[in-house]
């Protein structure tokens, strides 16, 4: 299964959780809007959701936003439109050179689906997950899922050796 497959599939499923959530909210909001009026209405527990505020919620869907986007910088390049002919380009010293700054640490970072920086027991856990997920054993039936599934775990282990490597010096 191709990266690209992997990140479609991951944003689907991130946004039916949130349409599921706003679902739920509504429902909650309607019952609350039904007791208050005195018409009844049914109980039931309410979603984590619903004890996040506004703020707390777009803090989260704005970190879910960001960590995508570095996902997809890390996998495709970061693409930005050529400067104005009329001025010439910013000349500034490069960036100090750190642990998410190295380009092949920030795609192994992406690889493994953690954000850059993490902790070697995060990058290890994401390992191991998406090793079971995505292991070639478990896609025998077809010759071509048996290639992808071999090529992306070859991908995600030369990724956490590559993180081993920086995380343990």
């Amino acid at each position: 299964m191709s990266i690209s497959k992997r990140l479609i599939d991951l944003a689907r499923s991130e946004l039916n959780s949130l349409l599921e959530r706003a679902g739920r909210e509504e429902d909650d909001d309607d019952r609350e809007h039904a007791r208050s009026s005195g018409r009844g209405g049914g109980g039931g527990a309410s979603g984590d959701v619903s004890q996040m505020s506004d703020e707390e919620l777009m803090a989260e869907i704005e970190r879910r936003r960001r960590a995508r986007e570095e996902v997809d910088e890390a996998l495709h390049g970061k693409r930005r439109p050529p400067p104005p002919r009329s001025a010439p380009p910013p000349r500034s010293p490069p960036p100090p050179r750190t642990a998410a700054g190295d380009d092949a640490i920030r795609k192994a970072y992406a690889a493994l689906e953690v954000p850059a920086g993490s902790d070697f027991e995060t990058v290890k856990k994401s390992y191991r997950r998406l090793m079971r997920k995505y292991h070639p054993d478990l896609h025998t039936g077809a010759p071509e899922k048996a290639r992808a599934a071999t090529d992306l775990t070859q991908r995600l282990t030369q990724a956490y050796k590559t993180l081993e490597k920086h995380l343990r010096r």
